[in-house]
């Protein structure tokens, strides 16, 4: 799998800010200013019973902008470990 981390980033930056909740189908975020706004309804297909609706809004709230921007530092940083032990690994062949 071939993830593009740049575009991610990109999405994650532009969508609204959290963070996010949900409440049933309703996903929401409350402003700066304490207000709660609405920001999805997550309606399920025919074929998606109510149990699974649940874990798909839970899911989508939780992989909020600031959920991703913050994996996606992570993922930098572990890459830049990565390298440095490598460095040191080919230094000591």
């Amino acid at each position: 799998m071939n993830i593009d981390k740049r575009a991610l980033r990109e999405v994650a930056e532009r969508a609204t800010q959290g963070p996010w909740e949900m409440e049933q189908e309703n996903i929401w975020f409350t402003d700066e200013d304490g207000y709660t706004k609405h920001l999805a309804y997550v309606e399920q297909g025919d074929d998606v019973d109510d149990k699974q609706d649940h874990y798909n809004t839970a899911y989508i709230a939780a992989a909020n902008p600031a959920t991703m921007l913050a994996l996606l530092d992570e993922n930098i940083q572990l890459q830049r470990e990565k390298d440095a032990i490598e460095a040191v690994a080919l230094a000591l062949r």
